[in-house]
């Protein structure tokens, strides 16, 4: 998958080499059950702050075009979505297999096996994410910028011109 995502939105802070950058949650995002739990490029609520490269050279206030690529998020949604069910289903089959050596109850070494490998999984998933997100295919990048016009204030109305 070579596709690259891209997003665009307003830079609200910048800190150092990253910028903190406003998303709008785009038309696409309307049909994807998801939506309230992805934020890595905006889709998570109306607004949502995305934390982006600022390799543009972008400054607060700026129009901003942040990319993220597609296979990255694909390995991401797999880890958040797919690993914690193969895990339960890993788990259970563990304590099925169990439950035929040891003498005890099926359903008690089933369950206990399953929610110990689901829940070990998010432990670890949490160990990983915290290395993952400091790598930089990971992290979207601000790959173009737009500084807006300045805006001309109209002339006071009280005080009209002769």
């Amino acid at each position: 998958m070579g596709d690259v995502l891209t997003r665009t939105g307003v830079v609200k802070a910048v800190q150092g080499r990253m910028a903190l950058v406003m998303t709008r949650m785009e038309p696409e995002c309307e049909g994807c059950k998801a939506k309230d739990a992805c934020f890595s490029l905006g889709g998570g609520g109306a607004n949502t702050q995305v934390r982006a490269r600022n390799t543009a050279g972008a400054e607060v206030g700026d129009i901003v075009t942040i990319s993220i690529k597609g296979s990255s998020l694909v390995k991401v949604s797999f880890l958040v979505y797919m690993l914690p069910i193969i895990a339960l289903i890993g788990g259970i089959v563990i304590g099925y297999w169990l439950s035929r050596l040891i003498p005890v109850d099926e359903n008690i070494l089933v369950a206990l096996f399953g929610l110990l490998a689901f829940s070990g999984v998010f432990v670890w998933l949490k160990k990983k994410g915290d290395r993952l997100s400091d790598r930089r295919e990971f992290i979207p990048e601000i790959i173009s910028r737009q500084t807006p016009k300045q805006q001309i204030l109209p002339a006071d109305l009280a005080c009209p011109v002769k």
